[in-house]
């Protein structure tokens, strides 16, 4: 009877040890996915562009979830030869229709009038339409003029996700494809350095 109850405590004790481990390792409501750094942001994507969040309009898809339509004005284009002022579509997973919301954890959020570097890949559902690479991974915000040279600065994305990598047949935590806020033309001469690369081979 005393061993019963001894390896009950035990039980117990690792099942509290656990669940304090995964609330430490992991942010409340997040999404879990593998890590992408930037090489491979940049090779993935079909288009590379810094865009301008113009408009953004909710519908149900034929599965009966909630898109959100974002219409995105090109400034300019990294990769995939959108001409500045072209209008694009990224759908995401998730908004409002009257009093019905649907939220997705680890899928970017966008303002009206906000500037973005944007990873993006034709959309399954809809190859006329854009989805973010690796979800909020594939958005990275930018702060108008607030790097110390007066350029503008990129923001980390991955917002709402838990980030690992693989490691020995395990996963561990791991950062975003940029760690800190960057200049723009650092991110850009980074990205170019990356698109030369590749084509050299």
């Amino acid at each position: 009877m005393l061993a019963d109850v001894n390896l009950r405590r035990c039980f117990a004790s690792l099942a509290v040890a656990l669940a304090v481990a995964l609330a430490v390792a992991l942010p409340v409501s997040a999404s879990v996915m593998i890590a992408l750094d930037l090489p491979t942001l940049v090779q993935r994507a079909s288009h590379v562009m810094v865009v301008r969040v113009e408009s953004q309009h909710a519908r149900w898809d034929a599965r009966r979830r909630i898109v959100t339509d974002v219409s995105l004005r090109v400034e300019e284009s990294m990769k995939g030869g959108a001409a500045p002022g072209t209008l694009l579509v990224l759908e995401r997973f998730g908004g409002a229709i009257g009093e019905v919301g649907m939220r997705v954890e680890g899928e970017p959020m966008f303002a009206d009038g906000s500037r973005v570097l944007v990873f993006a890949v034709p959309s399954v559902a809809d190859p006329a339409h854009l989805r973010p690479l690796g979800m909020a991974q594939g958005v990275m915000p930018i702060r108008a003029r607030a790097a110390a040279n007066g350029d503008d600065l990129v923001l980390p994305g991955g917002d709402g996700l838990a980030l690992m990598q693989r490691v020995n047949g395990g996963l561990v935590a791991a950062p975003p494809a940029i760690i800190a806020p960057r200049a723009l033309s650092d991110v850009r001469d980074t990205i170019g350095a990356l698109l030369e690369a590749r084509h050299g081979r």
